[in-house]
């Protein structure tokens, strides 16, 4: 293979790709980026056979064939080379030929053959969502998995594709999130785990824009593909939790608060409560919402806000991580916490939306 391409254009390409190239592998091959030829581009390819990464780099090819080389080399060799084309050219050994202006470098590669091909996802079970869209709906959901990989189901998040609706879910057993959309051209009914890294690197991906994001669910992969850039991850088998019980289908209190003044008067006081397993008190006293922390070893806190309350003051400790991780992620002025007792769960809502929900468990009042 004879191949000529911008520096820019290949750096950026191996870049992408190289997201999935597999760090450790018994696999040598996996560690390596695949580079073929096609009409007036260059495919690239990584797949650590969990994460596949795939995209086109525009090139002039004297040459057909492929090639494979470390990705991590690849990517440093590219980064310090000047901004001029760079050619691409193989030898009988399999070692590969870089050259950019006066630089010469000959690495060693491994056969292309030997590269395993991302699967294959039919699109009958498919839809489109906007990038901004499906960036939003990641971030306000992705923090809730679990990091227990005892739990695997867990460290992943749900999507239910139904009619023209998506639903995203994520637990890790202490709060939920819960967020759907509207789609475009939805192709039949799915639901599936994606594990969270592949959620993770699809966001990274996304942009604040309205062009869409192409997503098709087989019973064992799903595949993404925005902006050129195709890729598909393996799906997590097993059960989902029955979600739907653990939200609250009623509640005898509801808290509305203003979302900024609330996250700064929470996240001050868990300076105080990470000494104490990030637990802080939530008190009211008529339209007063009193939040406290107190560890042994550091000292008291206490704030104090104005909230519209309806129902019974009440008093109930929660994580501070778990409320700065949903406030941080809401874009509306106000939140709702809806609560029934000490130990129950509770419910927050942001105002004048309902496509986004949170369902926090409390913990004990020392």
């Amino acid at each position: 293979m004879k191949a000529i391409c911008a520096r820019k254009d290949l750096y950026e390409g191996v870049q992408t790709v190289s997201r999935a190239v597999a760090g450790r592998s018994a696999l040598p091959i996996l560690s390596n980026v695949y580079i073929g030829s096609e009409d007036g581009h260059l495919r690239l390819a990584a797949f650590d056979l969990e994460l596949g990464m795939q995209c086109a780099v525009p090139a002039m090819i004297e040459e057909g064939g492929a090639l494979t080389v470390p990705a991590r080399m690849l990517g440093e060799v590219l980064s310090t080379f000047p901004e001029a084309d760079v050619v691409l050219s193989t030898t009988d050994q399999n070692s590969v030929n870089i050259k950019c202006e006066k630089s010469d470098y000959l690495i060693l590669g491994l056969p292309p053959e030997e590269f395993p091909a991302l699967p294959e996802v039919p699109d009958d079970k498919s839809f489109q969502i906007s990038q901004r869209a499906l960036r939003d709906i990641i971030r306000q959901t992705i923090f809730a998995v679990s990091a227990d990989e005892s739990r695997a189901i867990l460290t992943g998040v749900l999507m239910a594709l139904q009619g023209d609706q998506i639903r995203f879910v994520a637990t890790d057993g202490h709060r939920l999130a819960l967020r759907t959309s509207q789609v475009e051209s939805a192709q039949g009914e799915a639901t599936c785990i994606i594990p969270s890294r592949a959620l993770s690197e699809l966001g990274r991906m996304l942009s604040d824009e309205d062009s869409p994001v192409a997503i098709a669910i087989s019973d064992g992969q799903v595949k993404f593909t925005v902006n050129g850039i195709i890729m598909v991850s393996r799906l997590i088998e097993g059960q989902f939790p029955n979600y739907e019980r653990v939200i609250p289908a009623q509640s005898a209190r509801k808290l509305t608060m203003p979302t900024e003044q609330l996250l700064q008067r929470i996240r001050r006081a868990s300076i105080v409560a990470r000494e104490n397993l990030n637990r802080v008190i939530l008190r009211t006293e008529g339209d007063r919402l009193i939040v406290t922390a107190e560890s042994g070893d550091v000292g008291k806190a206490y704030e104090e806000l104005e909230i519209v309350k309806e129902g019974d003051d009440i008093e109930i400790a929660f994580n501070a991580k778990y409320l700065l991780d949903y406030l941080g992620a809401l874009d509306t002025e106000g939140v709702t916490l809806e609560l029934n007792g000490p130990i129950d769960p509770g419910l927050m809502k942001q105002v004048g939306k309902e496509d986004y929900l949170y369902v926090v468990m409390p913990m004990q009042i020392m």
